[in-house]
């Protein structure tokens, strides 16, 4: 039977998956969309190098070798910034000379319209132990209020390191697996999204008394989907930052939440959590944000949780203080052109993600 753990803040997490790595004999395979050499990044890469497990890769998406600190490297002059990314390069080159195996995921190549299609999976397995979440590794996202999942199963980390090979060899695909009656996984592999995506969006659009969402960034379909239970008399609640890094998204969300009878929850801190609570049951988490990006493009793992005691954690200790700290919108949030624009742009670029596709999947490490 699986054995789950609720990670809240870089610390918990870290201090946690450090000793997974330390201990593993079989495997270390980790994936993540961000992997930066400021002191959180290169902590990762030096027990990752340090590790005795036969088994080392890494996969990290091409987004790092283009932007580091949220920050395009092509836009920017910024010294530190140069030095962070010169840092980035020597991480990667030691991880190597260490004996680990790194490849990046979805290159963009010479073709900046491949940019929206990224792999946003964030994966650690260290032999029977799984971690999924949204934790990326850099001090930025580091600092923010974020959570992983810990998954102790056998067959869970069996499967997981399935699709952690096929992204490594560029041949991902959609599955779904189900592992007992508490704990499904998804892997969407940003090509069949749309066409996969049912069976997620229904959680939302089928809840029979309550949605409780805490995540940064949700967008449609997936704020359609609640509109529809809300329509209903579901009670559904979005707990979102107000210092968000993507402002734009919160901005749409002060104007399609009250319209659409869904109570918005303004916490004044960057919160990267990416968790749903559906009728105080069931538990959707992973690395998803619940947007248009994810359900067109990105490459996404969600667990859907329902063991009992899971649910009881992350209700004390994720829910609770957001329904704490949660404010509603000021009214000078509520009005203006802010929200009206977001809407309008976040649908011009949901119908633009529409003519992309992913190009090839996968490619060796190499110094941009």
């Amino acid at each position: 039977m699986a054995r789950f753990e609720l990670l809240v803040g870089s610390g918990e997490f870290w201090s946690r998956a450090a000793q997974d790595i330390a201990a593993a004999k079989r495997r270390v395979l980790v994936q993540a969309m961000t992997f930066e050499g400021d002191a959180a990044g290169k902590a990762v890469a030096q027990a990752i190098g340090a590790s005795k497990a036969l088994d080392r890769r890494v996969l990290v998406d091409d987004y790092s070798r283009h932007v580091i600190n949220d920050t395009f490297l092509l836009f920017s002059r910024d010294p530190k910034l140069v030095s962070e990314a010169s840092a980035t390069w020597a991480m990667f080159d030691e991880l190597r000379q260490n004996g680990a195996d790194i490849r990046v995921t979805n290159p963009i190549g010479g073709n900046p319209f491949r940019y929206p299609a990224r792999n946003h999976k964030k994966l650690l397995i260290m032999d029977n132990a799984v971690w999924l979440g949204g934790i990326n590794f850099s001090d930025h996202n580091f600092e923010w209020h974020d959570m992983m999942l810990r998954i102790e199963d056998g067959a869970v980390a069996d499967w997981l390191a399935t699709h952690f090979e096929a992204d490594w060899q560029g041949d991902p695909g959609f599955a779904c697996r189900d592992f007992g009656p508490d704990l499904q996984i998804m892997s969407f592999d940003g090509a069949t999204n749309v066409t996969q995506s049912h069976g997620l969006l229904a959680y939302f659009a089928e809840a029979k008394h309550s949605i409780e969402v805490l995540s940064a960034y949700p967008t449609m379909p997936f704020t359609e989907a609640m509109a529809r239970a809300a329509a209903r008399g579901v009670e559904v609640t979005i707990h979102t930052p107000r210092p968000n890094n993507k402002p734009i998204v919160r901005d749409y969300l002060l104007g399609f939440a009250p319209q659409a009878g869904i109570k918005l929850s303004m916490i004044d801190r960057m919160t990267h959590v990416k968790a749903a609570l559906i009728d105080g049951e069931t538990m959707l988490a992973g690395s998803s944000n619940f947007d248009f990006v994810s359900y067109r493009l990105n490459s996404e793992y969600i667990a859907v949780l329902r063991d009992k005691a899971l649910i009881a954690d992350v209700e004390e200790r994720l829910l609770a203080p957001a329904r704490a700290e949660g404010q509603p919108p000021r009214q000078d949030e509520r009005h203006g052109w802010a929200p009206f624009k977001a809407k309008v742009t976040l649908k011009a670029a949901d119908m633009a993600l529409r003519l992309i596709r992913p190009g090839k999947r996968v490619g060796e490490w190499q110094r941009p």
